[in-house]
């Protein structure tokens, strides 16, 4: 008979251990990224996620998208803005949705950038500043000429005047971000990825921007986890920053409502991840207490997705829209609308209300009555759709929509989520694994600052420094004065030191005390030759003073030997 204690034990261990394998280990350290400018040219500021690519690098900035697994990369080429002679067919695209338009000289499509089909057929450029507009409209652009790690995959993209490539790449804020965060240095920054890029000679794919494919599938992200660079391959993502394998739990307001991911090929006339109903949409004043007045008489149904950077609405929408703000509509584009009459100072408010009860406020600069009055026109980010989104009647809620959001992905429950921004800027960050079960913990490099480190090796090596010179002078005389000074005698007390003799030139010729030879040496040779011719014998050779005595040098000097005869002088 079995003891019903040793079973429950049994079966608490069993539950215990699958606990234990279930649980997921972070491979990484969190990786919190900013959503900054970079100037990719000067003067043009592109925000986004920092990107370097190729050797040397090159910087391009990326917005996170859904549209795609593969990270697009624009290409630098004047088809970035359609600068194509009219002639010129060599690069011409073969597909009816890139037919050349004589008449502009542009290839067209289903859309065009609207700051390109504003100007019309000056949209074509000038030849010379197509590198700043590409910059402008993409966040940068990718020469593979300039990659010496560039490689190149023949393999096309469906439908698509694109293709893929291969090459090294890294965050440019990551080797920052890790520091920061752990006190040490990473074990690599960089990777190697496939990343999608237009043909050369083509248009770009009508994608918007240079887009981070944050999918489930994303090569990018998965490529990353691989080299054990983040935490898991789930993410959260604010109009601040995008957050690998972390969520900051106080960045987000409210509940969380979560979607299941669709899958993208059911329903073309929907083909994204996120999908959610709004059941309500209403425009008010910036003033708080004012009713909102409602743009729809039913609902739609949108794809949520932060890589397009507008918002696409059902045409009865954008008309309730102008008829509550008094403008007529002078333009509208792919991806954005111009108002008549030119904007004010004013901020109104579009508010969502999504499946399950979630409101969500848009703020929408340039709205009031103060602008009815003036010229111009005001730009709201409200478009048709087709460039830069899904095409043309896919509405979706795109940058203006996220940027109020904290959007997640959350890869162990395979699930997204939404929820409220927490606006207040003086919350106390509280970052936490996301995907798996707790960061590893991270040896630091050093226990000091670089810079105390820098100076107190400075002062002990300098210190070190000058014992070591000090010790090698006292050897150097010490020796000096055992060795050479040592064979040296002293002067006798008589001695006349040489600074005491005269240097004149009477002095010399004279009987008078011995003084060393004139500045001259031949007037000295000549008057010694007169004065020996005049004294003879009688007063030597001119090695004799006054008192008759002989000054002789000690041995082995430079005067006559004192044990020879003069005769023999």
């Amino acid at each position: 008979m079995l003891d019903m204690r040793s079973l429950s034990l049994t079966g608490w261990t069993g539950a215990f251990l699958v606990c234990a394998v279930t649980a997921i280990k972070c491979a990484a350290p969190p990786l919190s990224l900013p959503y900054r400018d970079i100037s990719v040219v000067p003067g043009i500021l592109s925000p986004g996620i920092p990107l370097q690519i190729g050797s040397p690098f090159q910087s391009i900035a990326l917005v996170p998208s859904l549209q795609i697994d593969d990270t697009f990369i624009p290409r630098y080429t004047n088809t970035c803005v359609f600068d194509v002679p009219v002639n010129t067919t060599a690069n011409q695209p073969q597909n009816a949705t890139s037919a050349h338009v004589a008449t502009t000289g542009l290839f067209a499509r289903d859309a065009t950038p609207a700051s390109f089909a504003e100007v019309g057929k000056n949209g074509t450029g000038n030849g010379q500043d197509w590198w700043t507009k590409c910059a402008q409209t993409y966040g940068g652009a990718y020469n593979p000429a300039f990659s010496s790690s560039f490689t190149e995959d023949k393999t096309v993209l469906n439908n698509q005047d694109g293709h893929f490539f291969t090459d090294i790449w890294r965050f440019a804020d990551y080797l920052s971000v890790y520091t920061a965060t752990t006190a040490a240095l990473p074990p690599k920054s960089n990777a190697t990825s496939t990343f999608q890029a237009a043909v050369e000679g083509a248009t770009f794919n009508n994608y918007g921007a240079a887009l981070l494919g944050l999918t489930p599938n994303s090569t990018l992200l998965a490529a990353l986890a691989q080299a054990d660079m983040i935490p898991s391959t789930s993410w959260t993502l604010t109009n601040a920053s995008l957050c690998l394998g972390c969520e900051d739990r106080s960045a987000s307001t409210g509940t969380w409502q979560t979607f299941p991911p669709v899958d993208r090929y059911v329903n073309p006339d929907l083909p994204c991840l996120i999908k959610s109903k709004v059941e309500a949409l209403t425009w008010r004043p910036r003033e708080h207490g004012v009713e909102g007045a409602t743009l729809l008489q039913e609902s739609f149904t949108a794809c949520v997705d932060p890589g397009v950077k507008f918002l696409v609405l059902p045409p009865n929408a954008t008309s309730a829209f102008g008829k509550i703000v008094e403008r007529e509509v002078r333009a509208e584009y792919s991806d954005y609308t111009v108002f008549e009459r030119g904007a004010g100072n004013d901020t109104g408010v579009l508010t969502f209300r999504i499946q399950g009860g979630l409101e969500v406020n848009v703020t929408v600069p340039g709205a009031g009555d103060a602008g009815l009055h003036q010229s111009g026109g005001w730009t709201v980010p409200i478009g048709k759709g087709a460039w830069g989104a899904y095409g043309n009647a896919t509405w979706v809620l795109g940058k203006p929509f996220t940027d109020r959001v904290v959007l997640r992905w959350d890869g162990e429950k395979k699930e997204y989520g939404i929820a409220n921004r927490n606006a207040d800027d003086t919350r106390e960050v509280d970052v936490q694994p996301l995907g798996c079960d707790a960061f590893p913990s991270v040896e630091r490099s050093v226990a000091s600052t670089p810079g105390t480190g820098i100076l107190v090796g400075s002062v002990v090596g300098g210190f070190i420094g000058g014992l070591a010179f000090a010790f090698a002078g006292s050897w150097f005389f010490r020796r000096g004065r055992k060795g050479v000074r040592s064979r040296y005698a002293q002067l006798d007390e008589d001695t006349v030191p040489m600074r005491a003799m005269s240097h004149g030139r009477d002095s010399w010729m004279t009987a008078g005390t011995l003084n060393p030879p004139p500045p001259s040496i031949h007037e000295s040779l000549r008057s010694q030759r007169l004065r020996d011719t005049q004294s003879g014998a009688q007063r030597g050779i001119g090695f004799e003073i006054a008192d008759g005595q002989m000054f002789e040098a000690p041995e082995g000097g430079t005067a006559y030997p004192t044990k020879r005869g003069r005769n023999e002088m």
